[in-house]
This record gives C-alpha cells, structure tokens and sequence, in this order.
C-alpha cells in the first residue's frame, strides 16, 4: 500500500498514475478491478476516544493495547 499524502514531492496526479496504471495493468491481463475509495480526511477528528478505548475494552482487547492508543 502507497502512501500519497504528508509527502514531499507526492500529490494527488501521482496518486491517480499509480491507479490507472495498476488498473490499466490488470484489465490488459483480463482480470476484473474493484475499487473503493474512501476520504479520512476528517475521520479522526469526529472520534470519541474514550467511546473507542471503551468499545475496545468490551471487545476484549488486550489492554497493553489500549493503554498504549491513550498516550
């Protein structure tokens, strides 16, 4: 997996290269290409950490974890 943002000298256009390529790539070999694509950009800003350590907790997660995702 790429990482394309926070960067230097990566954008969205390399980004978008680097799919169609792939893309271009598997369909010339006749395969089927799925996609998704989903924008974090705000994603961590609207989390309830306290609500996730919690969820976390009764899930049953080891809580060498969780105490590590508080600090």
């Amino acid at each position: 997996m790429y990482q394309f943002g926070f960067k230097n000298d990566l954008s969205n256009s390399s980004c978008t290269s680097a799919v169609k390529k792939t893309v271009e790539y598997y369909l010339c070999l006749g395969s089927h290409v799925f996609t998704c694509f989903v924008n974090f950009s705000k994603a961590f800003d609207n989390v309830n950490y306290w609500k996730l350590f919690r969820q976390l907790i009764d899930y049953g997660s080891d809580m060498c974890l969780v105490r590590l995702s508080v600090f």
